[in-house]
């Protein structure tokens, strides 16, 4: 899990506290988080090669990154509950990354030098949630088209006076049981949490932190 630092707007590593779950970010806020800890959050999501190129290069792409391991451009959506628009969106935006000639991948980014004009490039989507028919076409996607893709839920938590984000794969699925977050902060509060360097942030003034959900 990540911490929100509400001051920076940035994602930085959590200090030890209480335990509450908070409604889910908006998209600007999603946007503004990941773009300005996109290094917290490629390691969260075990993909430390991944360098940020660039936010919104063109109408309907969210972020733009290169994966250096792999060789390749990688998209990261903000996904909306709408599956259709998003699988849309995604997949027009793809289109347009693997038409761009060398030059136009190092304009957006040097980084970019390295990838292979005409490549379809990754697509990871990020949101509060994915339904039946997302995943669906997701699955559809990667067995029958061989397009990479990926999706992960996120979700916002109190930790003591500072907020936290969460961060689930959902696509591919994973092995094993769900991680239950819960216990999972339960059980470093109750062991020797490591110092991270990071100042606490405060919660913002006048916040609220709604209860966990009985389900």
């Amino acid at each position: 899990m990540l911490r929100i630092d509400d001051t920076a707007k940035t994602l930085v590593s959590p200090h030890a506290g209480g335990f509450v779950h908070e409604d889910a970010l908006d998209r600007d806020e999603l946007l503004t988080l990941l773009t300005s800890g996109w290094d917290a959050f490629a390691h969260e999501l075990g993909h430390q090669s991944m360098r940020l190129c660039a936010a919104r290069p063109v109408p309907g792409l969210d972020l733009l990154a290169f994966d250096e391991h792999a060789g390749r451009a990688v998209m990261a959506q903000i996904a909306s509950a709408d599956a259709e628009r998003e699988i849309g969106r995604a997949l027009v935006a793809s289109s347009v990354v693997a038409g761009w000639s060398e030059a136009e991948l190092v304009d957006v980014h040097e980084a970019l030098a390295a990838a292979v004009p005409g490549d379809s490039p990754g697509i990871i989507f990020v949101g509060a949630s994915f339904d039946g028919r997302m995943l669906g076409a997701l699955d559809w996607l990667a067995r029958r088209h061989h397009v990479a893709t990926a999706c992960f839920a996120v979700s916002v938590l109190r930790f003591g006076s500072e907020r936290l984000l969460a961060v689930r794969r959902e696509f591919p699925p994973t092995e094993g049981p769900p991680v239950d977050h819960a216990a999972e902060v339960q059980r470093l509060l109750g062991d020797s949490f490591p110092e991270v360097g990071v100042a606490t942030t405060p919660a913002p003034a006048g916040s609220h932190s709604t209860p966990p959900p009985g389900a």
